[in-house]
């Protein structure tokens, strides 16, 4: 029998315990997926004891590891097994980060990436410490270890998540001048006959926002920030215009080129967390 046999096999055996164990576990049966990244395949759902038992079949997959976990061995470092059925020995979990402390002799849910236990290796990958003892590298050397991207609890937290820092205020400014921009480019953008009086008013609200917003980036230095505000003030202004002429098409056109010119600045300058808020991101000169 090939590996890929084999994989595939183990898999299907371990799925139905993964479910058995999710139904007897109450809330764990309504986990959230995942938020951090998303991995490059399907998933692999399986148990800790049978990756710890049969691990060849596994390396370089994305799983989903049911167990609970036996113990911590470092600040973001945690072994796994199969509970009272401790024959299969643990597999070793290593976190990007873990905003809360894990509870021994809880199940959790580990997704992320199995591969053979090399500290040297898994050292250069930024996201990961590899501030182990002695003992533990002894023990696991060899042996499978999953990169995991989200660890969720059995209260369905993902501790794992990639949470964003408090905002200063500053940044909580300019937030409050984005919040302004959402609705009013919405409502510019359902611009016709009916509704020329609100547009006017919105237009007003983007112009003054954008201003603001030229006035923040020359702050920051950042040249072409500050170009895509001004040219979001001078769509604006060719709205204006042609809502004034009745010309409800080139509004529409115009609208277009404003959201392209916002998309262009958030994406440069914009960066999503996990758990869907977003903050400024200034990259390195």
């Amino acid at each position: 029998m090939t590996s890929i046999h084999i994989k595939r096999t183990v898999a299907a055996l371990a799925a139905p315990i993964t479910i058995l164990m999710l139904s007897t576990a109450g809330p764990r049966a309504q986990q959230p997926p995942p938020a951090g990244p998303l991995p490059p395949k399907p998933l692999v759902p399986l148990t800790a004891g049978t990756l710890a038992s049969n691990p060849d079949g596994f390396y370089g997959e994305w799983v989903s590891v049911t167990g609970v976990i036996e113990k911590s061995v470092a600040q973001l470092a945690f072994a796994v097994d199969q509970g009272k059925l401790k024959t299969n020995g643990d597999v070793l979990v290593l976190a990007p980060r873990l905003n809360s402390p894990i509870d021994p002799n809880t199940y959790v849910t580990v997704v992320g990436q199995v591969v053979r236990f090399d500290p040297d290796e898994i050292g250069k990958k930024k996201d990961y410490s590899m501030d182990l003892s002695p003992d533990v590298v002894a023990k696991y050397r060899g042996r499978p270890v999953i990169l995991a991207t989200s660890v969720i609890n059995s209260k369905m937290i993902d501790l794992a998540k990639r949470l964003p820092p408090p905002m200063s205020a500053e940044e909580q400014a300019f937030d409050n001048i984005m919040k302004k921009v959402g609705p009013a480019f919405a409502a510019v953008r359902q611009a016709n006959a009916a509704t020329a009086d609100a547009t006017r008013e919105n237009t007003a609200v983007l112009k003054q926002a954008f201003a603001e917003t030229e006035t923040f980036w020359k702050g920051k230095g950042k040249a072409d920030a500050i170009q895509w505000a001004q040219d979001a003030r001078k769509h604006v202004d060719a709205i204006d215009r042609d809502v004034a002429a009745g010309k409800w098409d080139d509004v529409k056109t115009s609208a277009g080129s404003l959201g392209e010119a916002c998309q262009s600045c958030h994406t440069a300058y914009r960066e999503r967390f996990d758990d869907g808020s977003y903050r400024i991101k200034i990259p390195n000169s």
